[in-house]
C-alpha cells in the first residue's frame, strides 16, 4: 500500500512540475507577443517570426 501511495505521489508531482514548466513557458510567450505589439508588431508578422498561427497568439492574448 505505501509503495502504491508513493508511485501515485510521484505522479502527481511529475505532472505537477510538467503543468508548472508548460505556464511558465506560455506566460513568457505571451509577454514577447504583448512587448511585440506595444512595439507596433502585427500579430500577422510575429506568428511569422516565430512560426505559429495568428490564431494561437490571439487566443494566448484573450486568455491574459
Amino acid at each position: 500500500l505505501d509503495e502504491m501511495f508513493e508511485e501515485s505521489t510521484n505522479k502527481g508531482i511529475q505532472m505537477g512540475i510538467k503543468q508548472g514548466i508548460e505556464q511558465g513557458i506560455e506566460l513568457k510567450e505571451l509577454q514577447v507577443y504583448q512587448t511585440m505589439l506595444e512595439k507596433g508588431f502585427s500579430i500577422k508578422v510575429i506568428a511569422s517570426i516565430f512560426s505559429v498561427s495568428e490564431e494561437s497568439i490571439k487566443k494566448l492574448l484573450m486568455k491574459a
